[in-house]
């Protein structure tokens, strides 16, 4: 389609990632338009239509479609949800937005891959986290070979132990296979594949070590071998806070990302005869970037990872260009999900 025409959207799943993410970015964008909104919770969607001054809520997305001429369907419902709610808005010749993960098995997302190339319409996964300013820093510092040749990748990614979805044992975080952690896992995975090319996942440890009866397994590691080094991720759900750092080795020197505090800082291994010189340089940076942050926040500058993918997927539509996440990236993180999640399980029922 031509780039001044304008995209109809409708939204499915009325959450705190709809308002909080995906609402902010699709209003800013030029020649879109979101036209209704779908929520099982009628309430909810009715909430939003009127926050979004549209008189068009559902609480079926059979009626959405059924009712509205739409181009475009973001997808923020839980993921066992995922497939049936896609293939329904493809069927319907709309192109999709889904939060992540794609699906919660290999099987269900060629099932949506074979749904999106026999309606010729796109299917992008939300995987916000590599277009988050930090992540786009450091892929162009390793592009160029600022750190060497990259070897391996360290991932924490941590929940809050006092999370509302960890709180409350009946939030659907905890009917994910994996439990929270099949919440959790996309983000690392998709990161991962995206430095290292293809990962097996060649162990997995779980255990549970907190207090919640629902949850089951709350600390997790996993090594993935990748085509060109290795990744670890560490989650833990028993933290005091949320993080999301990570540490690229290179053959120079090593790379350092906070996601959520917009840190970036290089060191090597002499860094480490001077602690002292090092904390102060960090803590430097750390203040550096914070006013940065909030100058950029102030001016209305600030692009976080929905805002650059969601931009992207709609220029990609206008454009007749590649999606941001393709599907085939999407469906091979549901690939190594499945293997990862399938271990949490088993050993959560010994």
């Amino acid at each position: 389609m031509a780039a001044n025409e304008s995209l109809r959207v409708g939204l499915v799943g009325c959450g705190p990632v709809t308002q909080e993410a995906h609402i902010p970015q699709l209003v800013k964008i030029r020649n879109v338009e979101i036209v209704a909104t779908c929520d099982k919770d009628e309430e909810l969607a009715k909430t939003v239509a009127k926050r979004l001054d549209i008189n068009k809520y559902y609480a079926d997305s059979s009626q959405l479609l059924n009712n509205e001429q739409l181009d475009v369907i973001d997808i923020c419902t839980p993921p066992n949800t995922h497939t049936t709610l896609c293939i329904q808005a493809m069927e319907a010749g709309c192109h999709v937005l889904v939060e992540k993960p794609l699906a919660l098995t290999v099987k269900e997302a060629d099932e949506m891959v074979s749904a999106a190339k026999r309606n010729q319409v796109k299917l992008c996964v939300a995987h916000n986290n590599l277009f988050e300013p930090m992540a786009m820093k450091a892929e162009s510092i390793i592009s160029q070979g600022g750190i060497g040749d990259l070897t391996g990748i360290d991932i924490e990614c941590s929940v809050a132990k006092d999370k509302p979805e960890m709180v409350n044992k009946d939030h659907w975080y905890h009917r994910l296979p994996g439990g929270a952690f099949g919440e959790v896992l996309p983000h690392p995975i998709y990161l991962a594949m995206a430095f290292l090319g293809r990962l097996e996942p060649v162990a997995v440890s779980a255990r549970k070590l907190g207090s919640y009866d629902w949850v089951v397994a709350d600390e997790l590691r996993v090594i993935l071998e990748g085509e060109n080094g290795t990744a670890t991720i560490t989650s833990s759900c028993n933290s005091l806070r949320e993080t999301k750092a990570l540490v690229f080795f290179g053959t120079k020197m090593n790379l350092l990302i906070d996601i959520p505090n917009s840190i970036l800082f290089t060191y090597s291994g002499s860094d480490l005869s001077r602690p002292i010189l090092e904390d102060l340089r960090r803590a430097f940076q750390q203040a550096s970037n914070g006013v940065r942050r909030s100058l950029t926040w102030i001016s209305g500058r600030h692009h976080g990872g929905h805002d650059t993918l969601i931009r992207r997927f709609i220029e990609s539509i206008q454009n007749a260009t590649d999606s941001p996440v393709t599907m085939e990236d999407a469906r091979e993180v549901t690939r190594v999900y499945e293997k990862i999640v399938a271990q949490i399980d088993s050993k959560g029922r010994i």
